[in-house]
């Protein structure tokens, strides 16, 4: 059987979602989140992620670290493509900018402790 470009990436997208399940991003954070500031962590690793209304009247989107021992990754990940917004994980403690979260998105902050088997943790999503 033949797949096309459109079937491939369909089923490129089912593979990294039960992936990305199977790893268990996004399993606690099954409410949707609105404006304010949440923290979350796993291990050493712990950054907060803000979500706050912009002058267009549309969500934004940040992840700030605030516990790096050296072996965290930080990143928003977008739910619609399954993959890392803008520079995506950075083992740096600086925050990763404001990413658009308006109408169509699905977006979420998340970390990975790299010194505790890749756990994943991630705050809600929005």
């Amino acid at each position: 059987m033949r797949f096309t470009r459109t079937r491939k990436r369909a089923t490129a997208a089912v593979i990294a979602a039960v992936a990305m399940a199977g790893i268990g991003i996004g399993t606690a954070t099954s409410a949707q989140a609105a404006e304010g500031t949440w923290q979350f962590g796993t291990g050493g690793c712990v950054a907060l992620e803000e979500i706050n209304l912009g002058s267009d009247y549309h969500d934004y989107m940040a992840i700030v670290p605030t516990q790096n021992p050296g072996h965290c990754l930080f990143g928003v990940f977008n739910r619609n493509t399954w993959s890392w917004m803008g520079n995506g994980a950075s083992g740096s403690s600086a925050a990763q900018g404001w990413f658009y979260d308006g109408p169509g998105q699905s977006l979420e902050a998340c970390l990975i402790d790299t010194a505790n088997n890749n756990t994943w943790a991630c705050g809600p999503i929005n």
